[in-house]
């Protein structure tokens, strides 16, 4: 026991020493913890700065992205409103095509339609020019024709002036037959007597008369006695020549008015003769 405290002394010491070193470790380590923190801080420190940074380079690039995406939307706006405009263009459009091609379905069919109506109308047209050919041809014939007419009416014309005068006063010429009554009785009795009529197909020669050419008409000096009865239609020839033909218009018992029948004959050659021969057509 008596080596007891030398012991816890040297125990003491021991501790001691053993205590001084554990601080030294413990100051060491904290130092070393210090050291370790402070750096770590700075580390914080960078690293915050560099988290900042990001952030503000983060906020920067999202407010950039989102006006990017917001371009983008306005973008896609535009182009959904361009694609329905296109779209509703292209019906459109589309339509009118439809429509296009149906109306041109149409005029072909109208077209076909008209060139059958010009081959008809081109036809015609041929035989219009044929015609008019043949008519062209016929101009000559018919001018001659007609300048034949104008000089036949032109005669006709003059010798109905000059007849006219002798025929201007139907009274002068009853009072002419009148006059040749007297001496043309006997025979016209006798004619009356033996044959009183005088039928179709039968002929009497006559030599008084009155001729009107400008009126057609002419004047005999024998009626109903013989048969000569309004309607009757008689032929004036003469040397065997058919000169006219004539409608008697007026009849009474020994005179009557012929009415000389248009474009039949030569009726001016009347004017030339003294007697004719008179047939019961």
């Amino acid at each position: 026991m008596k080596h007891l405290p030398l012991i816890i002394s040297a125990l003491t010491f021991v501790f001691s020493c053993a205590g001084v070193w554990k601080i030294n470790d413990i100051v060491g380590l904290y130092n070393a913890n210090r050291a370790s923190i402070a750096r770590s801080e700075s580390n914080a420190d960078e690293t915050r700065v560099k988290i900042d940074d990001f952030a503000k380079e983060h906020a920067a690039r999202f407010s950039r992205e989102r006006r990017k995406n917001q371009e983008l939307e306005e973008q896609v706006l535009d182009l959904s409103t361009e694609k329905v405009k296109i779209e509703t263009t292209f019906s459109s459009q589309n339509s009118e095509i439809e429509s296009l091609k149906k109306e041109i379905e149409e005029k072909t069919e109208d077209i076909i339609t008209l060139k059958v109506e010009l081959a008809g109308f081109d036809k015609k047209i041929e035989a219009m020019n044929q015609k008019a050919t043949l008519t062209r041809q016929d101009i000559p014939l018919l001018q001659a024709k007609l300048q034949d007419i104008e000089m036949q009416a032109q005669r006709e014309k003059e010798r109905s002036q000059r007849i006219s005068n002798d025929l201007s006063n139907y009274a002068e010429i009853t009072q002419i037959l009148k006059g040749h009554f007297d001496r043309t009785i006997d025979a016209l009795y006798t004619e009356k007597y033996d044959r009183p009529w005088i039928e179709k197909g039968e002929m009497i020669t006559l030599s008084l008369f009155s001729l009107n050419l400008e009126k057609g008409l002419l004047a005999l000096p024998v009626g109903k006695e013989i048969g000569l009865e309004p309607g009757a239609f008689f032929s004036i020839a003469s040397l065997g020549e058919t000169i006219c033909k004539i409608k008697i218009m007026e009849s009474s018992q020994n005179k009557s008015v012929g009415l000389i029948m248009p474009l039949f004959g030569q009726p001016e050659k009347l004017l030339s003769i003294r007697s004719f021969d008179l047939t019961h057509l």
